[in-house]
């Protein structure tokens, strides 16, 4: 069975801890990162595709509903809380379940049992599709590997994709590629670049190196960069 990656998101830091020591129990699970403010996981997710959360509801600045709604894409979700009095609400958000603390492993594993029955064929059919962009460029539309594309330059209502064997043009604005590319792990560093983070391969300053190219990094980027790369 493929491993499914999760992430923790929980203002209570032993919460997180009791919850990591649980799903050690669970070979199949893996837990990638763990948060405990909002904000930075929903940074995370925006370049990190994962299947599955474990959420606390009541957090400081964003309930889990409310993260919820602020996903781009959304994994599936399974609720962490002390309280009762949301469950009506969560699971008209179609979450996957709704556990109370304190959690035990026998409640944890008949969670992660309901995830999988719900999502595992349908993640596995997805992901085994291969990972194509299709760009529109003159009259044609071009399949391009999506672990081929280094970066995408705007330039207005087009862009050029420099990728393995060169570079395309498409009348496409730079906006649209992000949406397309953002949950295949790539990074939006400056109003006119989207760069794939597989590519990256240093950080000088103002500057970030993408294979051999080197681009300017806009100041209302860097903070999601520096989370990104843990700088």
């Amino acid at each position: 069975m493929r491993t499914t990656k999760c992430i923790i998101i929980d203002d209570e830091p032993i919460a997180i801890r009791i919850l990591e020591r649980h799903l050690k129990v669970f070979p199949d699970v893996e837990v990638v990162s763990t948060f405990n403010k909002a904000g930075e996981a929903l940074t995370f997710l925006r370049y990190n595709a994962v299947d599955l959360l474990f959420l606390d509801i009541e957090m400081p600045g964003m309930t889990g509903i409310e993260f919820i709604k602020a996903l781009r894409v959304k994994p599936a979700v399974i609720f962490t809380t002390a309280y009762r009095n949301y469950a009506v609400e969560a699971y008209d958000m179609d979450v996957v379940d709704y556990l109370l603390k304190p959690i035990s492993v026998e409640r944890l594993g008949r969670s992660i049992s309901r995830f999988y029955e719900r999502h595992t064929v349908q993640n596995l059919m997805v992901r085994d599709e291969p990972a194509v962009l299709n760009i529109k460029s003159n009259k044609e539309i071009v399949r391009m590997g999506i672990p081929t594309i280094h970066y995408v330059e705007s330039f207005g209502d087009y862009v050029i994709i420099y990728h393995d064997k060169g570079r395309l043009i498409s009348r496409e604005r730079i906006s649209q590629m992000e949406q397309d590319l953002i949950s295949h792990n790539f990074i939006r560093i400056h109003r006119r670049y989207l760069v794939a983070v597989s590519r990256i391969v240093a950080v000088q300053g103002n500057m970030l190196q993408v294979v051999e190219q080197h681009l300017p990094i806009g100041r209302t980027y860097r903070t999601d960069l520096k989370v990104l790369m843990g700088i």
